[in-house]
């Protein structure tokens, strides 16, 4: 059933970004992406969205001060953080919602992770 949900990936690391959205794509997933925290505002205003996988760490708009701004939106979408800085997760910066992974993110890990928000609804 993973074509009736769509994922908003937001990274600014356009490499990382391409890789995701394959992942997500291949099992059904209609993937939409966003290179900053701004880009993927506008596009959670313009677009419905069920999760948003974002990083922490981006220029701008990062990525817990885009969930905010995504619950403002969406109070409804599940999100998944990543980062490469694990002690953003240790010393409890992430809000309360959302899951956190650690890059290198594994494509089995991410779906799995992808799966468990979904099936909260």
């Amino acid at each position: 059933m993973a074509f009736l949900y769509t994922i908003l990936v937001a990274d600014d690391d356009p490499v990382l970004l391409e890789i995701v959205a394959k992942v997500l794509e291949e099992p059904g997933y209609t993937v939409l992406t966003a290179t900053d925290g701004y880009e993927a505002v506008r596009i959670l205003a313009d677009r419905h969205v069920d999760l948003m996988i974002t990083d922490v760490r981006m220029p701008g708009l990062d990525g817990f001060e885009l969930a905010q701004q995504a619950k403002l939106l969406r109070p409804n979408l599940h999100i998944i953080y990543i980062s490469g800085y694990y002690h953003e997760r240790k010393e409890g910066c992430v809000p309360r919602y959302g899951a956190f992974l650690r890059k290198p993110v594994r494509a089995d890990a991410l779906l799995a992770t992808i799966e468990q928000e979904l099936v909260v609804r």
